[in-house]
């Protein structure tokens, strides 16, 4: 793709996020610092909400959406990103949305990443010694993070934790 930028005169750039070699986010990035004039259009096939947030914030892709996007859908994407007008699907803002309001629960509580795979881990009713076996760290780590988990959230325990986790919708 680079070789076939250097040579050609490119307006729109669809890519996808998964690539062998180097994925969308990583081409992105180059192109956006290497030719910033290119509009970049990125398809997926899940609106994973980590990946939607790299896209928009760091790799600043003009538009996203689905691959099962309509055709139509294409089209008014690439006309809306060449005429400098962003087009992000309904779906991926939503899924945005949803991922920024995480992160800025996850802020308040202050939570670590560690911290919310292990939440997940025991709202799917896994022992200490299964986190621990899954997250390849020891029982003693998990009871710890437990701790600090139930005192952050102020929960006393497993069902008080997953009630918290739905009211403040601390994961997708």
């Amino acid at each position: 793709m680079l070789e076939l930028l250097e040579k050609n005169e490119v307006h729109v750039l669809i890519t996808d996020i998964m690539m062998p070699e180097m994925n969308g986010y990583e081409l992105s990035v180059l192109i956006r610092t290497k030719y910033p004039s290119i509009k970049i259009l990125a398809l997926s096939m899940s609106e994973e909400g980590g990946m939607i947030t790299k896209m928009i914030e760091k790799a600043k892709v003009d538009g996203y959406i689905p691959k099962a996007s309509g055709k139509q859908e294409l089209i008014n994407a690439i006309v809306s990103i060449v005429n400098g007008v962003p087009y992000f699907a309904t779906q991926v803002l939503e899924q945005y949305e949803v991922d920024r309001k995480i992160k800025s629960e996850n802020k308040i509580l202050n939570l670590t990443n560690r911290e919310l795979q292990i939440i997940e881990c025991i709202i799917q009713h896994l022992s200490n010694k299964d986190i621990a076996n899954k997250l390849f760290i020891s029982e003693r780590t998990v009871e710890t993070h437990r701790k600090n988990i139930f005192r952050k959230t102020d929960t006393k325990g497993v069902a008080s934790l997953v009630q918290f986790v739905k009211m403040h919708k601390l994961l997708p």
